[in-house]
């Protein structure tokens, strides 16, 4: 390895004034370099255009900064005649006051030899620290532009003073470590030269940038010769930083394995207590369905008026008992195998694709038989003595000790029936236990719920 291989940071922070001079450029300057508009960028042999990865244009930087500036001036003009005790404080912001500060960062790898995902993990890493950077200095990060036509990948961070009580001239250079310290360096009338402190604050800058962006990435604070390092210390730090480059990627790694569990957790978990909901509110609905009674069931699933209204007729037993034995006959004859095949279906419990799929097709199938009785009825019997006929033909059938006086009563005395409710309301005892299992923030009631639809 020669003294010039390995990686090491670079990193640089100025400010800039609108006017500029032959030390700085300007603010429009700096914005068009970092925009690449026509012009502006001659050192790039083919410049292409950046990609903003926060905030605005570097143009419209501009634009901000000149409103910014024309609003606080016509607050100092006014502050300046309400205190004329503060006229040198309060004066306005001139051309040449430094109003934006600009920062660069630079990949140490060659845009055709970088590791995508590690430049990505670096650029991030590189944006968290230009933004909080700005924040512990006073000052808004309001454009953030990648450029990669040049030899290197980097990226410019535009940012600019927040107008506060103690900056009330938006002045960058309060804002920049370095400058801060030459001021100071003046103030207090130190010995030597004020670049001096200007100098070792940005080193101080640039330990940070190196502990909390390259060191991370296995990038040196500085190279060997200019540290004066031999061949074997060079090798020795490069392989430091390269295991805490590994140490960080791993850590990283296995954050992200833990973020995806977590999320596929609660991925499962919401699925999982979307269902149990989903099946509460199926179980209270039958439930309520059960609890309501036939004729509020049909009313829901098929509202037909003839229906509703031949279940609902109470039955007359004591006129067909009365008729002679030819009508009799007759009336058994055609009632009978209905009769028969209707009491066979009562006995059997609602079958089907859940209990409401079950309770559909019973419904059905009620209405049908319902129709039979009246098709095959004699046209001589009444419907009521039908329904008594039918009622004593199923207190015998059941072996219930009372006979019904509807065909509604009927059917809610039959197995099938008093099975679909016991279901019911096993069904609504379940899905609530399961709910408190799976959501502890939900108790469980002290008796089922026996409310009508």
């Amino acid at each position: 390895m020669s003294e010039r291989s390995g990686k090491s940071i670079f990193a640089h922070k100025q400010t800039y004034s609108r006017k500029g001079n032959s030390k700085s450029r300007s603010v429009r300057d700096v914005a068009d370099e970092a925009e690449r508009l026509d012009g502006a960028c001659p050192h790039v042999g083919n410049s292409q255009p950046p990609t903003i990865l926060e905030g605005i244009r570097p143009s419209e930087v501009v634009e901000v900064i000149e409103q910014r500036i024309a609003e606080q001036n016509k607050l100092l003009r006014r502050l300046r005649k309400e205190q004329p005790d503060r006229k040198g404080d309060l004066r306005t912001i001139r051309s040449d006051t430094h109003v934006m500060l600009g920062s660069v960062f630079s990949f140490p790898d060659p845009v055709e030899d970088m590791d995508q995902a590690e430049y990505l993990r670096w650029r991030r890493d590189v944006i968290a620290f230009a933004k909080a950077d700005a924040a512990w200095n006073g000052a808004e990060v309001l454009s953030i532009v990648e450029h990669r036509d040049e030899a290197h990948p980097h990226v410019h961070v535009l940012a600019v003073p927040i107008c506060a009580d103690d900056n009330m001239r938006m002045d960058a250079k309060r804002c920049h470590e370095g400058h801060r310290e030459q001021d100071r360096h003046k103030d207090h009338g130190w010995s030597g030269s004020p670049s001096r402190s200007y100098k070792q604050a940005m080193r101080g800058w640039q330990d940070r940038y190196h502990a909390a962006v390259g060191a991370k990435h296995g990038q040196a604070r500085t190279g060997p010769r200019r540290r004066r390092l031999d061949r074997a210390a060079w090798k020795a730090e490069q392989e430091r930083l390269k295991a805490q480059k590994a140490a960080e990627i791993a850590t990283e790694r296995a954050a992200e394995a833990r973020r995806l569990a977590d999320e596929e957790e609660r991925r499962l978990s919401a699925v999982t207590w979307d269902t149990v909901a989903r099946r509460l509110r199926e179980a209270e609905a039958v439930h309520a369905i059960a609890t309501g009674g036939l004729i509020a069931a049909i009313r829901q699933v098929d509202p037909d008026p003839v229906l509703l209204e031949r279940l609902e007729t109470p039955g007359q037993m004591g006129s067909w008992t009365n008729h002679d034995a030819d009508r009799n006959r007759e009336m058994s004859l055609a009632l009978a195998p209905v009769l028969s095949d209707g009491l066979e279906a009562l006995r059997q419990p609602p079958t089907g694709p859940g209990l409401l799929g079950g309770l559909s097709g019973f419904l059905r199938g009620l209405a049908g038989w319902v129709n039979r009785l009246a098709d095959t009825s004699p046209r001589w019997l009444k419907w009521p003595e039908t329904v008594a006929y039918v009622a004593h033909g199923a207190r015998q059938a059941f072996g219930t000790t009372y006979t019904a006086s509807t065909l509604a009563g009927v059917i809610e005395a039959s197995p099938a029936w008093q099975s679909f409710t016991g279901d019911a309301r096993a069904r609504l005892d379940q899905a609530r236990t399961v709910q408190a299992l799976t959501n502890p923030r939900v108790s469980l009631p002290d008796a089922p719920s026996h409310r009508g639809i």
